[in-house]
């Protein structure tokens, strides 16, 4: 709770820093006669940032301007959100976004900025898959194994801060096996995976391209996919079975996309939804996604699809939450 307060202190300042009256838009028939800025939440080097960037240069290939990535991180993505709620809403801000800003908005961080409120949807890109592992020497052979232990014995995972999407996708899990849950908390994702490594937790839950070269090393087993079919693509993940195939109705997963700011007008909203379409349907990005193994699913949904989703995670999230007592 202590981190929810200070994030939302951390909103209140900078949307004070930044407060002031909207620049008027131009004319949207014009539109852009400036570069645009792309808002990476996060840090550089990342998973987030390294797609964000090669799709805002495939979007700019026939654009008369440039799209410029900027990182704003901090504060799980809010540092990035405030800085776009901030700005006009003339379309030359757009922002990244994940499932760390339903979170957000879950959670309660803000009474300032709100995602669902203040932003408004243009498409998702890409949806990640989560597996479920299990360390090298563990001592369960399945996910069944694990849930008859974990239903009278906490089982322990790790992760850099709790109310994120993996500690709420475990619990939400959980909710449906039974399984007790304990977040063991530490200072960083190397440190985490060392964690895992070490066998000092129980689980491992990360993103398939994550986990894909730990599992071929044989450092951890995969028991569960949180997806509603086999992953029959890949040789590593063709005979794990599904939480779906399990009877759990949890297939919770990283997703990435952008928004524009609230008000943005019709016009200049079709014109960079029309950018993405085309630059998704590249055979470069297909190349890229197949490469960062987000093609296992359909990664694109248009704005009205986005939004349905948007609806569908805050629900979840804000119940586990609720259970959870992180609000």
């Amino acid at each position: 709770m202590n981190k929810i307060i200070a994030l939302s202190s951390v909103a209140a300042a900078l949307v004070l820093a930044g407060c002031g009256p909207e620049n008027k838009a131009e004319d949207t028939a014009a539109y852009p006669t400036k570069p645009i800025e792309m808002i990476i939440p996060f840090g550089e080097g990342g998973a987030s940032d390294t797609f964000a960037r090669k799709f805002s240069t495939l979007m700019a290939n026939d654009m008369s301007q440039p799209i410029q990535a900027i990182n704003k991180k901090g504060s799980s993505g809010l540092v990035g959100m405030v800085y776009a709620a901030q700005k006009p809403n003339d379309g030359y801000t757009i922002l990244e976004v994940t499932p760390s800003m339903i979170i957000a908005d879950a959670l309660g961080v803000s009474s300032a900025v709100k995602f669902m409120r203040d932003f408004e949807p243009l498409a998702r890109i890409q949806s990640d898959i989560y597996v479920l592992c299990l360390p090298e020497g563990s001592p369960f052979s399945s996910f069944e194994d694990l849930v008859k232990y974990g239903q009278n014995n906490p089982v322990t995972f790790g992760g850099v801060s709790p109310g994120g999407l993996d500690d709420l996708t475990l619990n939400a899990l959980a909710d449906q096996t039974g399984v007790q849950i304990k977040f063991i908390p530490y200072k960083s994702g190397s440190e985490v995976k060392a964690a895992v490594l070490g066998g000092e937790v129980d689980i491992y839950l990360d993103k398939i391209v994550s986990a894909v070269n730990y599992i071929k090393d044989g450092k951890v087993k995969p028991v569960v996919v949180l997806n509603e079919k086999r992953i029959t693509q890949i040789d590593t993940f063709k005979d794990v079975p599904t939480t779906k195939e399990l009877g759990y109705d949890v297939t919770i997963g990283s997703w990435r996309g952008f928004v524009v700011k609230k008000g943005t007008s019709p016009e200049v909203k079709k014109y960079l939804i029309d950018k993405m379409q085309a630059a998704y349907d590249t055979q470069e990005y297909k190349d890229f996604a197949e490469l960062n193994l987000v093609n296992i699913r359909p990664g694109y949904l248009d704005a009205e699809g986005f939004y349905k989703q948007w609806e569908s995670e805050y629900k979840k999230f804000d119940a586990v939450a609720k259970k959870v007592g992180l609000k």
